[in-house]
């Protein structure tokens, strides 16, 4: 029996984001942005969907762990409510995704603000308002993959 672990309840999703590096001594973007999806989120972390790790010599998981004093960046925008919404995180995994002709990386994040503090609260309550809808849509992309291999 596999027992979850994880902190919080997590919500698959669909949303676009950026994702930059940031210097965290003077908040100056070290490199990026980085351009994803967040396909399932929690008020501790994400699951991102990169295409892209690795913009001239920084690697976006690999660089920012090394460096002691980087985190990322995450913007999200979710029009009319939410513009420019920035969360501070720390990758924690990187894994290759390989899916036909599909190839990208899942990457999970750990936000470094607080689960329960205003602005996850505020990320929370916008994202519900729309969720269904994109989930609907990374459920209607992902099946014909994903169900291919019931079919086998």
């Amino acid at each position: 029996m596999i027992t979850d672990l994880r902190r919080s309840k997590r919500y698959t999703d669909f949303l676009p984001i950026s994702v930059a590096a940031i210097s965290g001594m003077n908040k100056e973007i070290v490199a990026g942005p980085f351009s994803g999806r967040i396909i399932d989120i929690s008020r501790h972390g994400a699951c991102l969907l990169m295409t892209q790790v690795l913009l001239k010599t920084y690697h976006v998981y690999q660089s920012t762990r090394d460096s002691e004093s980087n985190s990322l960046q995450l913007n999200i925008n979710i029009p009319p409510d939410l513009k420019d919404f920035a969360i501070p995180a720390m990758p924690v995994w990187l894994s290759p995704f390989d899916l036909d002709e599909i190839k990208a990386y899942r990457m999970g994040v750990e936000f470094l603000i607080s689960p329960d503090g205003e602005q996850m609260l505020r990320l929370e309550s916008v994202m519900r308002k729309k969720q269904s809808q994109r989930d609907d849509i990374w459920t209607s992309m992902a099946m014909p993959y994903l169900g291919k291999d019931e079919e086998d």
